[in-house]
């Protein structure tokens, strides 16, 4: 493993700690069952039908692969960085959605270049683009990917165009694989960090602030301070294009604390996002837990779900899921550097704070600390977590317009729990809000979030991967 996979795992591994409607325009009719004597024998892309409902079986399982191979970038039992994660579900999709469209080109390529290979076994080549991909971004997962790649392409082996599916899976997965190997991600974009003096101004929060995370001699251990500024972005063009504005509209931090706004903020979350704050409701409390898990992941269920309501074929799934993630990355990239742009302070500082900020109408609790401790070592504004539903909630809304079922999903972080939501809008504002509940963020930040995101996710849905065939606009 190399030096530089070995700074990511550490960087991930400190951020974690803290941590029925019709388809789409793009898309032709639907998957149905092939056994049905109505079912055309084309009826997907041009190809038997049976070959289309193996190629989004393939789609889908490839897409599960890539989360259960997610926990594989860190060391074992450590939590994982959503900005980390993002990075591998991107690569995998994006290589699944270039096999795609290397057979049959209905969307454009996002990495592959070489020529259209419509002999080539769909499943194979899905399966296969996606082998590389998790392997070749998470070289720990090699040997479960292994396993899963050898049961699911058995049934494969015997058919017309294995051969042709097997090279074109090699050589779109080598085509993103070789496009993001200096992305600037190696090093975790961890660099010293040395807080400000002034009110409003990011403090290192407790662990972090402890001789253990004193890696650079500055007192404390603040995650990712470079990544905004060192990582390559997907689609976006710079992770800066959507900047968010200052906070507050102040012209300082040390202005911000003593504005109107940031007093109720600071006295809501105050009040509602502790440990122990009994002003905050069972069901405030519910959310907050349930959204504490990985945005990538979270958002990948909830975007599998959509796909599956709305019953998209092979090609729309990927496109949507490759979509989707490098929206992720992307938009941690833009939050990031917003971030450390503005430097403000979290809550848990700011409570601590309370009598050196300047404002009368703010005042401290003694052991005050978040729901879900311990608050993540990064700045507060704008809130990455709310950013990342919001473009992934943009991104699902631009490639499958008008209202459908209702969605319901689970989380990792709260087992045993579903919640239902009337569009991904709603679960985007809900997965926002969590972020009060939790302690971790200013309600102005859980705004300007989802804004940022929403920013990020209308570009991303509008730039890459457009339809290049009439007949599917």
């Amino acid at each position: 493993m190399s030096s530089g996979t070995n700074s990511l795992r550490c960087a991930a591994l400190m951020v974690a700690i803290a941590a029925a409607a019709a388809c789409s325009p793009d898309s032709p009719a639907s998957i149905t069952d092939a056994s049905d004597p109505e079912v055309p024998v084309t009826n997907v892309a041009g190809i038997p039908n049976s070959q289309a409902v193996a190629a989004l079986d393939a789609v889908e399982s490839a897409n599960t692969q890539a989360v259960n191979a997610a926990p594989d970038l860190v060391p074992p039992g450590a939590p994982l960085a959503p900005f980390v994660e993002s990075r591998l579900f991107a690569i995998t999709n994006v290589a699944i959605h270039d096999a795609l469209n290397a057979i049959v080109p209905r969307f454009e390529r996002y990495a592959d270049t070489g020529p259209i290979m419509r002999e080539a076994s769909v499943a194979t080549a899905v399966l296969t683009a996606a082998r590389d991909a998790i392997v070749g971004a998470d070289p720990a997962a090699e040997q479960g990917t292994n396993a899963w790649y050898a049961a699911e392409i058995s049934s494969h082996t015997s058919e017309a165009g294995y051969a042709e599916g097997v090279a074109l899976g090699h050589r779109v997965a080598l085509a993103i694989l070789t496009r993001r190997a200096a992305d600037g991600t190696a090093g975790g974009g961890v660099a010293p960090y040395t807080p400000g003096t002034s009110a409003g101004d990011y403090q290192f929060t407790f662990p972090f602030n402890t001789p253990g995370f004193d890696f650079f001699g500055t007192g404390g251990f603040a995650d990712a301070s470079m990544w905004g500024a060192t990582v390559t972005p997907f689609v976006v063009e710079t992770a800066s294009q959507f900047r968010a504005p200052r906070p507050y509209g102040a012209v300082s931090n040390s202005a911000a604390v003593l504005t109107a706004q940031y007093t109720s903020d600071y006295n809501e979350v105050k009040a509602i996002g502790c440990a122990q704050c009994a002003a905050r409701t069972q069901a405030q409390t519910e959310i907050a837990l349930f959204w504490v898990e990985n945005s990538p992941e979270g958002w990948n269920r909830i975007a599998r779900t959509v796909a599956s309501q709305r019953q998209l074929d092979a090609w729309d799934t990927a496109r949507l899921l490759a979509l989707l993630q490098m929206g992720e990355f992307d938009s941690y990239a833009t939050s990031l550097e917003s971030k450390y742009y503005y430097d403000f302070w979290r809550p848990v500082s700011a409570v601590a704070l309370a009598e050196t900020d300047g404002n009368p109408n703010t005042s401290t609790i003694a052991n005050w600390e978040v729901l879900a401790f311990p608050s993540p070592p990064v700045p507060d504004y704008p809130s990455a977590h709310a950013s990342a539903g919001g473009t992934a909630a943009s991104i699902i809304e631009h490639l499958i317009p008008g209202r459908g079922p209702a969605i319901t999903t689970t989380s990792v972080s709260l087992p045993g729990v579903s919640r239902t939501f009337e569009s991904v809008g709603a679960a985007a504002r809900e997965n926002a809000l969590s972020r009060i509940y939790v302690g971790f963020h200013f309600r102005h930040a859980v705004n300007a979030g989802i804004q940022q995101g929403r920013e990020v996710g209308d570009y991303v849905a509008s730039t890459a991967l457009r339809p290049i065939n009439s007949n599917h606009d």
